[in-house]
């Protein structure tokens, strides 16, 4: 029997840019609209701000991992992150996309420019949003993920699965001393 999978959304980005949080948001927001929701992560040295992806997967599946070529939307923390996993992408996916470009710490690494990066991906539909810069003028560096967040819930295939309401209850469940910054960057990411 096939599996209709709802959504695949595929998280990236660099160790320590709350990008577990994210999906965890993602997938309990899901779980309140009644939505079945599986996350699998695979981090490697992301506590030493290595690459980082993060698989949520909405509606009714079996498996964990999204397969390559599946995924229908990607939120990115960072630039370099998103162009490395553009294998994940279906050809009808949609990117919402950190404007921030973080080198890796290696000497001698030649890093493509930013308007490289975005050339590579505008082969899908792309939302960059400035999401650390908007996080650092919040106040908490910290929330740039859920600007990003605010992003996508406005204006892709993910508000259609998981309301304001379901996250913002979330929030406030798993965060609430955490809950009026996170509210805050979410509504700048939507605006």
């Amino acid at each position: 029997m096939i599996v209709e999978v709802k959504l695949n959304v595929v998280i990236t980005g660099v160790g320590g840019q709350g990008l577990i949080t994210l999906a965890n948001v993602i997938a309990n927001a899901a779980l309140r609209e009644g939505v079945n929701s599986i996350v699998a992560e695979t981090h490697g040295l992301s506590q030493r701000g290595g690459t980082v992806i993060v698989h949520v997967r909405l509606g009714d599946v079996e498996a964990p991992l999204i397969p390559k070529g599946e995924g229908d939307l990607m939120l990115s923390m960072e630039l370099l992150e998103a162009a490395r996993y553009l294998d994940f992408l279906s050809k009808d996916a949609e990117i919402v996309v950190n404007d921030y470009l973080l080198p890796p710490p290696l000497p001698g690494i030649e890093v493509p420019s930013r308007n490289f990066i975005l050339n590579v991906l505008n082969r899908w539909k792309v939302f960059t949003v400035p999401a650390t810069s908007k996080a650092l003028q919040l106040g908490d560096p910290r929330s740039a993920n859920m600007v990003l967040l605010g992003k996508a819930l406005k204006h892709t295939k993910l508000g259609e699965f998981i309301s304001l309401n379901s996250v913002l209850e979330t929030v406030r469940e798993l965060w609430p001393k955490a809950y009026e910054i996170n509210k805050r960057a979410i509504e700048v990411g939507m605006a």
